[in-house]
């Protein structure tokens, strides 16, 4: 009983705390979400491109690719990978580490 107290207590007295937690939980959650929903939209366009075989637009795609921040250049080249069966997709560990390892350097 003293301890469901003591974490009563806590609760109430880091209220600010706990309320900033939750809040930035669910923003990492709808981000998440969110981002997954555009690599989703990423991969079917992209396999749609592959099925057809449309040349303009994988050299409009390959042109502007430079042009795109890292990351978007990663997770175009893994769509691309996903829908080209003549290539293999980067695996899941090795993508997340490389976000992490983005996530310390300096933008460019």
């Amino acid at each position: 009983m003293q301890q469901l107290e003591q974490i009563l207590t806590f609760v109430l007295d880091h209220k600010e705390l706990i309320a900033t937690l939750f809040v930035t939980l669910i923003t990492v959650i709808k981000l998440t979400a969110w981002g997954r929903a555009k690599a989703s939209a990423l991969d079917a366009v992209i396999g749609v491109i592959e099925r057809l075989g449309a040349k303009e637009v994988k050299t409009g795609i390959a042109g502007q690719e430079l042009k795109l921040e890292t990351a978007a250049q990663d997770a175009l080249r893994h769509a691309v990978a996903k829908a080209d069966p003549k290539k293999t997709p980067d695996g899941t560990v090795t993508r997340i580490v490389r976000e992490v390892v983005r996530g310390f350097l300096p933008l460019k």
